[in-house]
């Protein structure tokens, strides 16, 4: 695992247009999408694709692992509340069960850069404990502003209409911390101290390795949530491949391993569009599901304790680098390998169902 600290403030451009003289504003992404880290190590050892596997990456904020809100959690007052399942009562919902907030909220609580989860938190969210503490993204990074426009090489005056502005992140506050964290598996390692160029405008940040992510692995249960830590491009939207889009049922298998589930809930937010550039020029865009979405899924069939082993802190994005989605299930292409849709799992109580 390695923790990368920014030596400047930092860009990463998400899908919105920016052409001089038509777009004149370019926000920043923030966190960036998981290609921005296969991108940096990449070009730091000159690797094939083949030769570079990414997983977990995220944020670190005070030096401490952190994770978005849970999307099947709603905010009161200094704390996140999970919500509880109904029964779906409405034919036009897609999903046996509904999410509902356990209590009757105002209004919803607008979070400066986003409610985050400490890891002592979020293993609490785990467990099944029904609040938890969270902190503000906003208090952690700082957002800076640069203008600029565009000069007449032959006077060397403005052209007019030809101006712009750029959003950059600074990763520390005056009393904060935040670093990136990404677990990256590659042919040459790099060692403490090693200097990577990471977003849009190449900023230099400095790479240290520090201890692994390890979450505790779920209860032997019949039911059992997802949380994707990252974005995830899923084939059929919010679907997984694997699932059937009309009776929610799929197969998931690896190698010798392989259950049947059912999906009876999720929790997703808003689509994060994905996009960037390659070597070869702009990659195809895509809408992923973001980061914090939650499944609630039944096992139909196979051994409980495969749960673990096939979904646990691994990545299961369907889209594929340089493969698509219409891929052979071949068992070493069945995880994602840049770090899209990492999961983690939860089991629940099957009294929730009831």
């Amino acid at each position: 695992m390695y923790k990368i600290d920014a030596v400047d403030t930092l860009t990463f451009r998400g899908a919105n247009p920016y052409d001089a003289g038509v777009n004149f504003h370019s926000a920043s992404l923030f966190p960036p999408s998981p290609a921005t880290y296969a991108g940096a190590f990449k070009n730091k050892n000159e690797l094939k694709d083949r030769e570079l596997k990414v997983g977990f990456n995220g944020l670190m904020l005070d030096n401490e692992y952190a994770f978005p809100q849970p999307l099947d959690t709603i905010v009161v007052n200094d704390y996140i509340h999970t919500m509880h399942l109904e029964k779906s009562s409405h034919s036009s919902h897609e999903l046996a069960y509904k999410l509902v907030p356990s209590q009757k909220v105002d209004k919803k609580l607008k979070i400066l850069g986003g409610a985050y989860l400490k890891l002592s938190a979020f293993a609490e969210y785990l467990e099944g404990t029904e609040q938890q503490a969270y902190v503000a993204l906003g208090n952690f990074i700082t957002k800076e502003t640069h203008t600029g426009i565009a000069m007449k090489c032959d006077t060397h005056t403005t052209e007019e209409g030809m101006w712009y502005t750029e959003e950059s992140i600074r990763l520390k506050t005056s009393n904060h911390t935040c670093s990136l964290v990404t677990d990256v598996i590659k042919k040459s390692p790099l060692v403490d101290g090693d200097i990577v160029k990471l977003g849009a405008n190449q900023r230099l940040a400095t790479v240290t390795k520090t201890d692994g992510l390890t979450i505790k692995g779920p209860k032997t249960s019949k039911y059992f949530k997802l949380y994707f830590a990252t974005p995830a491009i899923l084939k059929h939207g919010w679907l997984p491949r694997w699932l059937d889009p009309v009776t929610k049922e799929g197969v998931f298998t690896h190698k010798r391993r392989r259950v049947k589930l059912k999906l009876l809930a999720a929790a997703i937010g808003k689509p994060v569009p994905i996009g960037g550039y390659s070597n070869n020029g702009p990659r195809q865009m895509h809408l992923a599901i973001p980061a914090g979405s939650v499944y609630y899924f039944e096992v139909l069939e196979g051994k409980l304790e495969n749960i673990e082993k096939l979904f646990h802190q691994k990545c299961i994005s369907d889209y594929r680098n340089q493969l698509g989605f219409d891929y052979e299930w071949w068992s070493r292409l069945v995880y994602c390998d840049r770090g899209f849709g990492y999961t983690i799992v939860s089991s629940v109580e099957e009294e929730i169902f009831k």
